[in-house]
């Protein structure tokens, strides 16, 4: 039997569109990035200054203790602080269990 490598096209109706376009995600000239709690009035971390890129905005976190990110409402009554921690034997286990991949499954 030969074998057809040639690349096979799925028409489903998005002939000529680009990727974002089907995936509903709208790009912007310019951004602003926030973070918010709930339903609070969303707070700007940053924003485009270059009018010709909008940029981007990335956080890197590494293994190691130093590298958190800590994020508090305008008010100061609330902290979203991201980190990272020493992955302990008993904790991977648990992260690859069917315990903790249904509660990811169930939204809990």
């Amino acid at each position: 039997m030969e074998e057809n490598n040639e690349e096979l096209e799925l028409n489903i109706g998005f002939e000529g569109a680009e990727e974002n376009e089907i995936l509903g995600i709208t790009e912007f000239a310019q951004a602003e990035w926030v973070f918010q709690f709930d339903n609070d009035e969303p707070v700007t971390i940053a924003w485009s200054t270059d009018e010709d890129d909008p940029g981007e905005l990335t956080f890197t976190m590494k293994a190691n203790s130093g590298s958190t990110i800590g994020l508090m409402s305008p008010d100061g009554s609330k902290v979203l602080r991201l980190y990272a921690r020493e992955l302990t034997p008993e904790r991977k286990e648990y992260l690859n269990s069917p315990e903790y991949r249904l509660s990811q499954s169930s939204g809990n």
